[in-house]
Order: C-alpha cells, then structure tokens, then sequence
C-alpha cells in the first residue's frame, strides 16, 4: 500500500499532543521545511478532528487511539490518511480497507498480532509503554518475520533510532518535535530546527571512503599499495577494486566521477535517498543496488559534486 511506503520512507511521523486546527498550516510549513510530512494525533483529544480535516491537505495524517467503527468513520471523514485503533477491531480494519487507508490495530501479544494477520494484515501498530518495551517487541518480531510494526508511543528524537535501525519496523511516532503553540516566525523556526535535527539524527550520515579512478589494475594495485606503504591501510583486492582498509576504493577502471566517488553511508538507505530527493537531488537509479530484502543498498547521485560521482550506502 502506497500509503505505508511512505510512512516507511518518513522514517519519523511526529506525534501532535495538543492538535490545533488554526495552528494547522503554519504547523505543516514549519515541518514540510524540516523535511517531514507526516503526523500523528490521538483521537481523543480535544480539537483532534478539526486537526485532522485542517492538517490532511498539507500532510498525512494520522488518527490514534481509534477505539468504535464510528469514530474510525469520523476520522476517515475528516481525512485521517491512516488509523490507529486501540485493539484488533475487524469492523474498523474493513472500514479502512473500503477507504485504502491503512489500519493499524495496537498489538501487545502474540495473540492480537496472530489475529490482524489472520485479517490481512502487513504492519500493525506497537506502544512502547509498561510492560511493552523493546524486549517485547523483539519477541514479536521473531515470532512474525513478515509484519511490519509502527512504533505509536514512548519514542523521542533521542531514542528512535534504536527502533528505526529494525527492519521490521515501519516507522516511530516521535514526541518532542513541536512543543506547545505556535505564536510567531520564531516558534515556527524552532519546530523545523527540530524536525532537521530529527532528520539528520534518523538518517546518521558518515563518510564511508574516497574512490579513485585508474585506468587499469596495475594502477589501481599501485595506488592502494602506496596507501599502504605511507600509512599503513592494508591493500586488498575486492574484484572491482583494491582497497586501502576501508577508506580508498582504488577502481580498476575509469568510473562514475571525473575524479572518482565519495561514499556516504546512511543508516537507511531508502530514507536518505526520500530526503535527497526532498532536498532537491536527482539520482542516477540505474545505478542502484538492492539488498535480497528489496531494500535499496546503494545509489549513485546524478550530478557531481567539486568533481566527485557521489553515492549514499546502506550502512
């Protein structure tokens, strides 16, 4: 479903705990500018559906804490682009398949997720509160390999990516990006200095090595071999190319890159490549590597940059 691969390129849906209708647009700008695009509101709070109908034009929103089918369908109605219900409640799980809109049922055991299985279901719904911690959620992840779990509670910016560098987890509801009302330009600033860092903190890029283009594998061998003369980078040949330990990639041939490649390697390769091109990159996807998994594992941007191809790695 569409809808679940972009919360999954998102990586962070921000959780709204005090949802402000008026404050919708000037709220959406401030995040759409920080690089994120997705919310998430509990139902049951005051003005969360007026939130909801206001922010659904500019963002994908969410509604938590679904507990009747009749507020799934006041949610669905005010343009709730995904749901999350308080138990495995098939009425609101039909209700949202009639929509395409995803439903993402609260699972605590084996049990409940066994059953939003036996409804259908790929990607269920997890809180990280009282006896729900990590080791619980590792437990289901073992148990069923082919879920995907949304983390919907007890997340920061600090501590998502101990949730986010799972597989099987889809995204995390991130609290502590906006911080009560928007009153002014300087509020605004602060919310989309927030969602960059978020952003940067998820995707933790780090320069991973330096490729240089030879024309052949005499001098590919020659060159990683003085690297490993002067500073003692240990020479290894890995098909393509020699490496000096892991910071030169000595190519055998000419490659992307006039005067070759720099790696930067990110801790999810599909959400570094959704927020450059956010960002405004173009990428070459011809020339992209996929993990046995589908998930993509390296590509290479279309433009070079002071001379340099460049190509962001799945760490």
């Amino acid at each position: 479903m569409k809808t679940l691969q972009q919360l999954y390129k998102n990586g962070i849906v921000v959780f709204i705990q005090t949802p402000n209708a008026a404050q919708a647009a000037p709220l959406a700008q401030a995040l759409q500018a920080g690089g994120l695009s997705c919310v998430l509101t509990s139902f049951d709070a005051p003005g969360a559906e007026a939130f909801i109908r206001a922010s659904s034009s500019f963002l994908l929103a969410g509604a938590g804490n679904i507990r009747t089918p009749q507020e799934a369908q006041h949610a669905l109605k005010a343009g709730a682009g995904f749901i999350i219900s308080a138990d495995v409640n098939p009425e609101i799980i039909r209700l949202c398949a009639e929509k395409n809109i995803p439903a993402l049922p609260e699972c605590r055991t084996s049990a409940d997720v066994q059953a939003a299985a036996g409804l259908g279901l790929t990607a269920v719904s997890f809180s990280l509160d009282g006896a729900n911690g990590p080791a619980a959620l590792n437990a289901l992840c073992a148990d069923f390999p082919d879920m995907r779990f949304f983390i919907s509670g007890g997340v920061t910016a600090d501590t998502m990516n101990a949730y986010l560098s799972h597989k099987a987890v889809l995204a995390c509801a991130v609290e502590g990006i906006t911080h009560g009302s928007l009153t002014g330009e300087q509020d605004a600033a602060a919310v989309t200095r927030r969602a960059k860092e978020a952003v940067l903190k998820m995707l933790a890029f780090e320069l991973r090595h330096v490729g240089i283009n030879t024309p052949n594998a005499q001098t590919a061998d020659e060159t990683a071999g003085a690297f490993e003369k002067l500073f003692g980078f240990k020479k290894e040949d890995r098909g393509g190319a020699y490496f000096a330990a892991d910071y030169i990639e000595v190519m055998k041939k000419q490659f992307y890159g006039t005067h070759g490649h720099i790696a930067v390697a990110a801790a999810n390769a599909d959400r570094a490549a959704y927020q450059l091109e956010r960002a405004g990159a173009r990428f070459n996807w011809d020339s992209a590597g996929y993990n046995p998994d589908g998930r993509l594992r390296v590509v290479y941007l279309q433009d070079e940059i002071g001379g340099f191809a460049v190509h962001i790695l799945q760490k």
